[in-house]
């Protein structure tokens, strides 16, 4: 009676296991973690037009002095493939890669060791050396080409503030040469200001001085440590369990196949029939609870959803395919537990495998 109560517990506790174990093993491992967001969010071109959307935007322009250009207006009349041209010059895939994979092992050796706080920065000493390289000249050449064809009104006025300066007229135009390279080398040389002006490295931890009481921090630490630790190790749980249906109730090759076999087997099957659980249930929990930011914030609903898409695609896979292997280690015991006992079982007594 006790092998067949711990039999049941197998079976209720392996999917179960198995599950909190796959999720450890993807949301634990920096490399994993950081490998699968850059090729879902790179790749996918969410993160590109994320980007995008959010640095050209007017809203994301900060409002300038007198007499400076206004950024906003100048970029407003972009394409969308101009604007993303224009992301691909001021962020290039390559770079983002690096800065997701150096934010990961950030986060994760934070866990390890006794500082209060992460610290993640952005190297932003390629992105600068890009710009100012040639890449500024780039971005304003594409922004000028966006812009209608000067009337010979507004050719007049152009002239007028490139020859004896003054501020930079409210409309807009694509002026002939050779005003157009002075109205290119006019914005670049403010655009070039601002580059040199970023630091090298972006601290995206704060510049918060660290708190004195840091038990609330440590506490939480640990807490991520012990949960790490176990969630890796369930799936000894229901090995365990199976020892000590051994020691009970197995006595022989046949019953070796029932009492592992069976357990596995039911295990294995409740296992895919939760995976495909996981993934219903989870889908309409998504929708339901972000609905209001999809209404109002589209972009990073966009994003968010990705992110969750691709874990839960790593996740649901390794989980059916472990279901998989343990259903089929179950049916293998279990027919050759039951092959093992036929055979022997029709032996004469006293003849080699005849128990």
């Amino acid at each position: 009676m006790l092998a067949a109560f711990l039999a049941l517990i197998v079976v209720l506790a392996l999917p179960i296991s198995l599950l909190i174990y796959n999720v450890a093993r993807v949301v634990f491992s920096p490399e994993i973690m950081s490998d699968l967001l850059t090729t879902h969010l790179v790749k996918s071109g969410v993160f590109r037009g994320f980007i995008t959307d959010f640095l050209l935007s007017p809203e994301s322009q900060q409002e300038q002095g007198p007499g400076e250009l206004d950024f906003s207006r100048v970029i407003e009349n972009l394409s969308p493939e101009e604007r993303g041209a224009i992301v691909d010059i001021l962020i290039p895939p390559e770079w983002i890669k690096e800065q997701i994979s150096a934010s990961f092992n950030a986060v994760y050796s934070w866990i390890d060791d006794d500082r209060p706080l992460p610290l993640i920065h952005l190297d932003m000493g390629p992105i600068k050396e890009r710009l100012l390289g040639g890449g500024v000249t780039e971005v304003v050449d594409t922004i000028v080409d966006s812009w209608p064809s000067c009337s010979a009104a507004q050719m007049e006025h152009f002239r007028e503030v490139i020859e004896f300066g003054g501020e930079f007229p409210e409309f807009l135009c694509e002026p002939p040469e050779p005003f157009r390279s002075k109205v290119i080398d006019l914005i670049s040389s403010q655009l070039i200001q601002v580059v040199r002006e970023v630091p090298q490295e972006l601290s995206l931890s704060g510049d918060q001085p660290y708190p004195r009481d840091m038990t609330d921090i440590a506490a939480m630490k640990e807490w991520i440590r012990l949960a790490r630790a176990l969630s890796r190790s369930s799936w000894l749980l229901p090995i365990a369990l199976l020892g000590l249906i051994m020691a009970l109730a197995v006595r022989s090759w046949g019953e070796l196949g029932r009492w592992w076999g069976i357990p596995l087997l039911i295990g294995g099957v409740l296992t895919l029939l939760l995976a495909v659980l996981v993934t219903a249930v989870g889908e309409v929990l998504l929708t339901s609870q972000l609905s209001d930011l999809k209404r109002q914030a589209e972009a990073v609903y966009g994003l968010l959803m990705v992110i969750i898409g691709s874990l839960k695609d790593v996740i649901i896979g390794s989980l059916l395919f472990h279901a998989a292997l343990v259903s089929s280690i179950g049916l293998v015991l279990l027919v050759g537990g039951w092959l093992i006992n036929r055979r022997t079982s029709s032996l004469p007594p006293g003849q080699p495998g005849a128990m």
